[in-house]
């Protein structure tokens, strides 16, 4: 096999092929490093090493196409058949052969490493592993054109099969699960097939036995293939015996089918046994805040995940491993959607997003939504008014552990929800959410009881459509003045409402006359000035959507004047507000305006948050001053923003918001700083001169060796 491998180099440093492949591939590892690692400042190569797989799927076919097509060509393998040397040690000097090429061409990222090293801190863990997986999907390439190159003697075709290869590895399988993601067996068949999907693990920073173990099975099965082919000739065959022989074969197609079994009974090894988190923050790792609530676990909590265990998210499941490795009282069940499609009605209505988790410990129970699982910023786009979803950050552990909190108390959070006047009903959507978070919702008419209930927390009016009663408006007054809270939601302006008015006006902020009218197109949707579009102001209410830079859509808004008397027990702070280029105007029930007079300029308040001391409480009220805040319309519009806005408020009045010591993992990293002078001279030595040098080496051989 040494002999078979040295001459195999030396025929590559001897032939322009070897040296132009070092030449190119050389070269795209210099740009991809300089442009995502340099310029870009980013510490990690996994980008870098992502890029370069499409270009190793192309530059490789140079190297592979003749490896033992040109044998067959020049009939040099019958030398190689009659020689004392294995068909096996043949091809496995080929292959390693083939695979320091490219490491020879790789070592550019090892001193990329280094070269980072000196300009700030580096994930060197994470970095090595994208090194292992490029070399390790380079090795699989390699296997697959070797055995490519042995069915034919033309090298051309030998190309032709192994680009068709690499372009099937790339696009089919990822495609057949997509497509046929309901039938079992097809997804199943092409997970198999599914080369890159082990390599896209690896660049995740979290390394896999199972992972490796399916990378170099199959490696083996394709040089197998490929010894067997090329010592498949009729002189092979007459110098071992035809019997010995086919007997050989079948004892090679055991080996494979023993391969593909051993797979198949690895992928049964739980993932906690096989699996390690090399990333530098942890990010699919438990922080020592859950390990210590898991170890001081003393009743069972169960995990229901909504989805098979394959489909579930891989982030999902790196978690879920460490939270039974953490605690026995931890259980973690997959729930079929094909096979268990209701299982989520006995904890919810509306169905739950597919990998959601239900957390569930005795009789109580908290539903982590899927789409909460990681970090999400938005940003509107103005030509399309779409928004744009950008992932920051991971909050796996922060949901889940929040919930198995939750699960443990036993507060009962009861609010009411006021009915009689016309108010707009709580969507599905917005009553599953509350429900998710911890709330027991109740209609609440106030004609038949003489006031608010003494179990309710917050109290919830919707914008209603007609004026509450005296009576109505004294109940409520009476709940606040004892340290009630509350959600209002005003009611709009074309509609005569005095009393709600009055009432609402309690807490630092009169209700002025008009509908805020917005000018500015940056504010209002589709030129519609009385739909506004706005982000929220810092606050504690706020912060899940401010830091995510999320909007809201606010409908018929009302504004608010606070007073500049302010009443020392009252603490008032904005939550909305539209632009300098918002007015007040009267408007009519077709929302045209009736009066080109403009009752005042803005900019306006149109949303609050309000804390009024008493004697010996707090009455804290949030008021929105749009009275559809929650129709499911607009809710949904703004991907349920609104309703979001709604929970953090009545969490915040409740201190009952689901927040550890776990803060969300965010997708930051401390950038390479590497002045421009610097990245020009890298460019320059690595991009431009090193690829150079080694074509130009290439031509110079290439043509001394023609002479002689």
């Amino acid at each position: 096999m040494l002999t078979i491998y040295l001459k195999e180099i030396r025929t590559y440093f001897k032939s322009i092929f070897g040296w132009l492949f070092l030449a190119v591939y050389t070269l795209f590892c210099s740009l991809y490093f300089v442009l995502y690692n340099l310029l870009n400042g980013s510490p990690y190569l996994s980008n870098t090493v992502s890029s370069l797989v499409v270009i190793l799927m192309f530059v490789f076919p140079l190297l592979t196409m003749r490896v033992l097509a040109e044998e067959k060509k020049l009939k040099t393998d019958q030398l190689l058949l009659t020689s004392p040397i294995k068909v096996s040690s043949v091809i496995l000097g080929k292959f390693f052969a083939l695979i320091t090429m490219m490491l020879i061409a790789s070592v550019v990222l090892l001193l990329g490493l280094l070269i980072m090293q000196f300009y700030g801190d580096v994930p060197f863990a994470e970095s090595l592993l994208s090194i292992l997986a490029l070399f390790l999907v380079g090795a699989m390439f390699a296997s697959v054109g070797l055995f490519l190159s042995s069915l034919t003697e033309h090298q051309f075709i030998a190309a032709i099969l192994t680009y068709g290869a690499f372009i099937f590895i790339m696009l089919v399988p990822s495609a057949l699960q997509m497509l046929f993601s309901s039938n079992k067996v097809i997804a199943s068949i092409a997970s198999a097939v599914d080369f890159l999907s082990r390599f896209d693990n690896l660049l995740t920073g979290v390394i896999s036995a199972t992972d490796i173990f399916y990378i170099f099975s199959v490696i083996a099965i394709f040089l197998i293939l490929a010894a067997r082919v090329f010592g498949k000739s009729s002189l092979q065959v007459s110098l071992v015996g035809a019997k010995k022989f086919w007997f050989s074969t079948l004892g090679l197609i055991a080996v494979i089918v023993i391969i593909i079994g051993a797979n198949i009974g690895v992928s049964f090894i739980p993932e906690k046994y096989v699996q390690a988190d090399l990333t530098k923050q942890k990010y699919y790792s438990l922080t020592q805040e859950s390990k210590n609530l898991l170890q001081s676990l003393n009743q069972d909590v169960t995990l229901h995940v909504l989805c098979d265990e394959q489909e579930a998210e891989r982030a999902v499941r790196l978690y879920l491993n460490d939270y039974q490795n953490n605690s026995k009282h931890i259980k973690v069940k997959y729930h079929s959607a094909a096979k268990e499609s209701a299982f989520y009605k006995a904890y919810t209505d509306e169905a739950p997003s597919s990998g959601s988790i239900i957390v569930e410990s005795g009789d109580r129970n908290y539903i982590v939504d899927s789409d909460n699982f990681f970090v999400k910023e938005y940003s509107m786009d103005y030509q399309t008014y779409q928004y744009v979803e950008k992932e920051t950050g991971v909050d796996i552990e922060g949901q889940i552990t929040a919930a198995i909190s939750y699960v443990l108390s036993d507060a009962v959070t009861k609010v009411y929800v006021l009915e009689g006047h016309g108010e707009v009903p709580l969507s599905s959507a917005t009553k599953s959410r509350m429900k998710r978070a911890g709330f027991t919702a109740e209609n609440l008419s106030l004609l038949a009881i003489d006031s608010v209930p003494e179990d309710c927390k917050v109290l919830i009016v919707t914008g209603p459509n007609t004026d509450l009663s005296k009576e109505d408006t004294e109940k409520i007054q009476a709940y606040l003045d004892k340290g009630g809270d509350a959600v209002f939601m005003v009611a709009a302006d074309i509609l005569d409402t005095p009393n709600y008015d009055k009432l609402l006006s309690g807490f630092g902020a009169d209700i002025l006359e008009g509908t805020v009218w917005e000018n500015d197109p940056m504010y209002n949707y589709n030129g519609m000035g009385y739909y506004i579009v706005t982000s929220p102001i810092a606050h504690e209410i706020t912060d899940s959507l401010y830091t995510a830079k999320k909007k809201n859509l606010l409908v018929e808004c009302r504004a608010f004047e606070i007073g500049e008397d302010d009443d020392v027990n009252i603490t008032i702070d904005p939550l909305y507000s539209s632009s300098e280029s918002s007015v007040a105007m009267i408007l009519d029930e077709d929302y045209n305006v009736v009066s080109d007079a403009q009752l005042q300029e803005g900019p306006f308040c149109i949303g609050f948050y309000s804390e009024k001391t008493l004697t010996d409480e707090k009455s804290k009220v949030t008021v929105i001053g749009s009275p559809v805040f929650l129709h499911e319309t607009l809710d949904a519009a703004t991907s349920y923003s609104n309703t979001e806005l709604f929970i953090n408020a009545m969490n915040y009045m409740c201190d009952m918001t689901l927040n550890t010591s776990v803060p969300a993992k965010e997708y930051t990293f401390n950038r390479i700083l590497v002045s421009q002078g610097l990245v020009l001279l890298y460019a320059g030595l690595l991009v431009v001169l090193l690829p150079l040098a080694e074509l130009v080496a290439g031509i110079v051989i290439t043509i001394v060796r023609r002479r002689k």
